[in-house]
């Protein structure tokens, strides 16, 4: 502090301060809030694909069985050799990381081999 910041320091230069921190503050609050809110939108968006690829797969599966297609030991051992593919045996596909990726652009869509058949 300075010598004139000591010499008028007062009431009214203290409750400018305060005003201009409590301004500063909800700004800030308010920042958070949005962030907030799109984050819960896109865990909202999220959600709605899993149900609806979740819902994909089910009635998939349920028509292959009762087509006769499909054995469910075979597709429980393809489904045991693509998950041990990724590395990591833990019930589902994990993701290969890339830092490179920008997190908003849209993951790649995989494409299964040709050659990989579930009878």
């Amino acid at each position: 502090m300075d010598f004139w910041t000591n010499l008028f320091d007062n009431d009214y230069r203290q409750r400018a301060d305060i005003e201009s921190l409590r301004r500063q503050s909800k700004k800030r609050t308010a920042r958070q809030y949005r962030r907030i809110g799109d984050q819960q939108d896109r865990i909202d968006a999220l959600e709605d694909q899993v149900g609806e690829l979740a819902l994909l797969c089910r009635s998939l599966l349920t028509l292959l069985r009762e087509d006769g297609t499909v054995k469910p030991e075979r597709l429980e051992e393809v489904m045991t050799r693509m998950d041990a593919a990724d590395g990591v045996i833990d019930g589902k596909i994990t993701p290969q990381s890339e830092p490179d990726e920008d997190p908003k652009t849209p993951p790649k869509i995989r494409t299964w081999p040709k050659n990989e058949r579930i009878d």
